[in-house]
């Protein structure tokens, strides 16, 4: 993808800025958008409940070959749960670029949270797979489970905290990952600007002030007329646009990576089998 997807007031906006990722954004989300073009606008998902498990099972007489029905059948289910992220963060992703590229504020600010939340959990996610794929091993004659990975993955994919039928599908708080990720380096500016787009996303002081352009008159008894505004040219605070390209350029590369990093980590653990 050669072509910008910036329009010129935002190619303006970011070209100066003092913000690395702000500056360095533009790339990064097309880099994300050409790994979308191989990704599938549809995907069939081989799944297998317990009893298809059990059949499978039954057919197969070699410890190696039981290995392989089990780990296969995980990598399945991670392949499918990395399609269904992407697919959300692609949309994030372009919701926040469309918003920016008009000139919004308030949608493209709440599209970038949700991306910070999405991304922050396919990293970790992502990260433990890998770290525990690369420790497994299928010495002869062994049959090689993980119950630790099997929940995992449930979690993953049937993962909520709205009415859970299961107390190991109740969805980790999203503040307990984000704190998680905020510990390792390079990520001193994630929880600031998470917080900072909550407040927009919620009906507080910061999303008051998007819609806040400029003081026209101070009356002689010292009271101002301070003109408000909803038209995309007004002088808004340019800290909400900041926090949003730094989200948008962050969430991009990290559900990038992520997505890359689970892709290998399944398919490396297959070819031990």
């Amino acid at each position: 993808m050669s072509e910008r997807i910036y329009s010129d007031y935002l190619n303006e906006y970011c070209k100066d800025s003092s913000i690395f990722l702000v500056k360095e954004s533009e790339g990064r989300v097309k880099n994300f958008l050409n790994l979308d073009q191989e990704i599938p606008d549809q995907y069939r998902w081989r799944f297998s409940d317990l009893n298809s498990i059990v059949k499978q099972v039954r057919s197969e007489n070699t410890r190696q070959g039981l290995n392989k029905i089990y780990w296969t059948d995980q990598s399945r289910n991670i392949e499918a749960y990395i399609i269904m992220t992407w697919w959300r963060g692609n949309e994030l992703v372009r919701s926040c670029l469309n918003g920016l590229n008009r000139r919004e504020v308030i949608v493209p600010a709440i599209a970038a949270r949700s991306l910070l939340e999405l991304s922050t959990v396919f990293l970790l996610n992502a990260n433990t797979l890998e770290k525990n794929f690369k420790k497994i091993m299928f010495p002869p004659e062994t049959i090689v489970i993980s119950t630790d990975i099997e929940n995992l993955v449930a979690k993953m994919i049937w993962g909520t905290r709205y009415q859970p039928k299961d107390e190991l599908l109740t969805q980790t708080n999203i503040m307990t990952a984000l704190k998680k990720l905020a510990k390792s380096p390079g990520t001193k500016d994630l929880m600031p600007t998470y917080d900072f787009l909550c407040d927009i996303a919620h009906p507080s002081f910061i999303g008051n002030t998007s819609y806040w352009s400029h003081i026209e008159v101070i009356n002689p008894d010292g009271s101002e007329r301070r003109l408000m505004s909803r038209l995309t040219d007004r002088q808004y605070n340019t800290e909400i646009t900041d926090k949003t390209l730094w989200a948008l350029a962050w969430s991009s590369t990290c559900i990038y990576n992520a997505f890359i990093i689970m892709r290998d980590a399944y398919s490396g653990l297959l070819k031990k089998i």
